[in-house]
């Protein structure tokens, strides 16, 4: 849980916790103060306030690092394989990589060739930088996320004191995530 507001929605959300705990599942709080929610959980984590996403960026770090990603459910529910344009200076800089129809595109690994990502009968790469029809290049989704969350500055070590919470607990936490 984060952050979550005692007033919003506050019966379901209730009932839905109690069946979650019921199956055994573990309820962590992430949050400044330890009221309603928070104090029901199994383990209440107090965080400075602003800093959740700082600390979401370290838990993504950790999973990264430890190649605890499933990958194939990015490749099949998400973005991840999309081809970035990346031409500094050009107006489509960052935009998505497109054919002729305006879909998405990828690099397919099993034909070595760039395909629509609409496509499901293709294995679409996450890493590696490619070149388009025109020259110039691109590199899929999860390349940007890789090299974004994988820098130093989400590291556990380098955001505990920022967020208040213990580098080893951030490596726990996102071990428990991924198990």
């Amino acid at each position: 849980l984060f952050g979550v507001a005692e007033d919003h929605g506050s019966n379901p959300i209730k009932i839905g916790l109690g069946k979650l705990k019921a199956r055994g599942a573990k309820v962590v709080s992430i949050n400044p103060v330890r009221t309603g929610y928070n104090a029901i959980a199994d383990e209440w984590l107090g965080i400075k306030p602003g800093t959740d996403g700082l600390l979401v960026g370290a838990l993504i770090h950790e999973l990264l690092r430890t190649e605890k990603i499933d990958l194939d459910y990015l490749v099949r529910y998400t973005n991840a394989p999309w081809l970035i344009i990346r031409s500094p200076g050009a107006a489509d800089d960052g935009l998505f990589a497109r054919d002729a129809e305006g879909k998405p595109l990828c690099f397919d690994k099993a034909s070595g060739a760039l395909a629509s990502a609409a496509r499901v009968d293709i294995s679409p790469a996450l890493v590696g930088e490619f070149e388009l029809a025109d020259g110039r290049k691109a590199v899929p989704v999860f390349r940007l996320i890789a090299e974004r969350y994988l820098a130093s500055e989400y590291a556990p070590d380098s955001v505990a004191a920022e967020t208040g919470i213990p580098a080893d607990s951030i490596r726990r936490l996102a071990a428990e995530i991924a198990t």
